[in-house]
């Protein structure tokens, strides 16, 4: 009689090994590896808070070994599902309704204050879970604490749960099916081109689905207030063991510093802090390209906010975080109490200030260009100008207290353009000086009508020159109605190069510059307390 043949059990999935520079490895998927290196650190730091990084991490069945540029996972001869389970769970998690993901926190430190889990949960929400089927059930949140002495309130919708919570079971699919489809949670942007054209389809490997679910945790999320959305900075590590150290410290420390002026700014940002943690000299030891994409709703499509920006870099070059450093400095987003309109009663709310100027500075100084480049031209999305000072009946996008920002950057200028900057402003000081002399009996309100006319004609005059003759005649009918002028004597051979054909649009954003940045002994008073304390100066000499 034949022996009975038992049913052969189920072969196992080979371990699976994620290496950084293995084909159909972008940006986002190597910040996702990143991501995923910093919450095995975790959930070391978290299960032996004694073991030296990088030791191997035990995964329920499974182990990971994490490698300078690979990712190991071993099933320990068990089904991949019961590591893969254990996986995820210690790194995506939900506390008090907020967000929780303890890769970006360091093993051991205190979890954030209340508002920051609150706006950092939000960024999120407005970048990688934008979709309600990405996130599940939970009550809203109230957070009340103080911006500038004054009690606020802010609420923020919490979770039960989200999507990347159970997506292990795409991973398993991928192992098992060789590939798997994912939403746009786990690749902002990315979509299948065609539908029923499977050649167009989104799909991925094992090692990369497991990239893509990490890349909310390598990479880093911010909100976007003037555009109403949100960006997201993959960094893309070259050296896993010494970016999961890092990540850590990428994650926003202080409630301001959640908000970007645009999708330049972001990338800046997220590099800025790298080297501050790293060194700038040794940043690209540990980081290689840079990608920040900014997220907004387009006309086409308010149900969602797509790509409405990218901003690539694939080097670090340490004189533009210098650059940046300076302008991030002189510009900082600032909190700002939002009370109830009107005579209405409720609750004040907050909101985060970004700077217009400093969206331009430093979407210039990403681009590789000077940072006043096209001074002159720049609008904001709401279609006000850059160069002009804001007011109630104006399309001015500048705030006074701005001009900080504008002088910090005068020493990254080059030498020639600083002494056209400062003849320029020579040349104000005498024009208000010479106004202060003519209204000196006259009311004020004359007076200032008479230095603001003045400044507005000078501004149109340089923003309106269209031809490298123009934008001469409009300097040389200041610098001939402001009469002797020390630097132009001395340096017009260095300025005279940026008047030509090649250079005029170079002169006619700084001598914008050179307006917008003049100011007096005062610091920073208006034009017309400039001219009354230069005028009560030269009586008094």
């Amino acid at each position: 009689m034949a022996k009975a043949v038992s049913p052969r059990k189920k072969d196992l999935p080979a371990p699976l090994s994620i290496r950084l520079y293995a084909p159909g490895m972008t940006p986002l998927l190597r910040a996702g590896a990143g991501g995923l290196a910093a919450s095995l650190r975790a959930i070391l730091g978290s299960a032996s808070p004694a073991a030296p990084w990088p030791s191997p991490v035990r995964l329920g069945p499974g182990m990971a070994t994490v490698e300078r540029e690979a990712i190991h996972l071993d099933w320990g001869g068990e089904a991949p599902a019961a590591t893969l389970r254990a996986l995820f769970g210690a790194s995506f998690q939900v506390k008090q309704g907020f967000i929780d993901l303890p890769g970006t926190r360091s093993p051991g430190a205190p979890e954030p204050p209340p508002e920051l889990a609150a706006a950092l949960h939000d960024a999120l929400k407005v970048t990688f879970l934008q979709h309600g089927k990405s996130t599940q059930g939970g009550a809203r949140r109230r957070v009340t604490f103080e911006v500038d002495a004054q009690p606020v309130i802010v609420e923020s919708q919490g979770y039960d749960s989200f999507v990347h919570q159970t997506a292990w079971q795409s991973v398993l699919e991928a192992l098992e099916a060789g590939a798997t489809s994912l939403a746009s949670w786990a690749y902002p942007g990315a979509a299948e081109r065609h539908i029923g054209v499977r050649v167009t389809k989104v799909e991925y490997t094992a090692a990369e689905a497991l990239c893509a679910c990490f890349a909310l945790v390598g990479c880093v999320s911010y909100k976007l207030p003037q555009l109403r959305g949100g960006a997201f900075v993959a960094l893309a590590p070259t050296n896993l063991v010494r970016f999961a150290e890092l990540r850590p410290g990428l994650t926003p420390k202080r409630l301001r510093d959640v908000a970007v002026a645009g999708a330049s700014d972001a990338v800046l940002a997220a590099q800025l802090v790298m080297a501050q943690e790293a060194g700038k000299k040794r940043l690209g030891d540990v980081l290689g390209t840079t990608e920040a994409v900014a997220l907004r709703q387009m006309p086409w499509n308010a149900q969602q906010k797509i790509r409405g920006a990218v901003v690539r870099q694939d080097a670090v070059r340490e004189e533009v975080l210098d650059r940046y450093e300076a302008a991030a400095a002189a510009l900082p987003h600032t909190l700002r109490v939002r009370k109830p309109e009107g005579k209405a009663k409720g609750e004040a709310s907050y909101f985060i200030a970004t700077s217009a100027l400093r969206a331009f500075i430093t979407e210039n100084l990403a681009a590789s260009r000077p940072w006043y480049a096209g001074f002159a031209t720049a609008t904001t999305a709401e279609g006000r100008f850059i160069h002009d000072y804001r007011d109630r009946d104006n399309l001015g996008a500048l705030l006074w207290h701005e001009r900080k920002g504008l002088i910090a950057m005068h020493p990254y200028l080059g030498e020639a353009e600083q002494w056209l900057v400062q003849s320029v402003h020579l040349a104000l000081r005498s024009r208000f000086k010479s106004i202060y002399a003519d209204t000196k009996e006259s009311a004020p309100a004359t007076r200032s009508n008479r230095l603001k006319g003045e400044r507005e004609r000078l501004r149109l005059s340089f923003a309106g020159a269209k031809t490298p003759e123009q934008v001469r005649a409009a300097l040389a009918d200041l610098w001939s109605r402001a009469g002797t002028n020390r630097e132009l004597q001395e340096h017009w051979r260095d300025i005279l190069p940026l008047l030509g054909p090649e250079r005029w649009r170079a002169a006619r954003d700084l001598a914008l510059v050179a307006l917008a940045s003049y100011q007096g002994k005062g610091g920073e008073a208006a034009e017309l307390e400039d001219a009354d304390e230069a005028a009560g100066a030269s009586e008094q000499s």
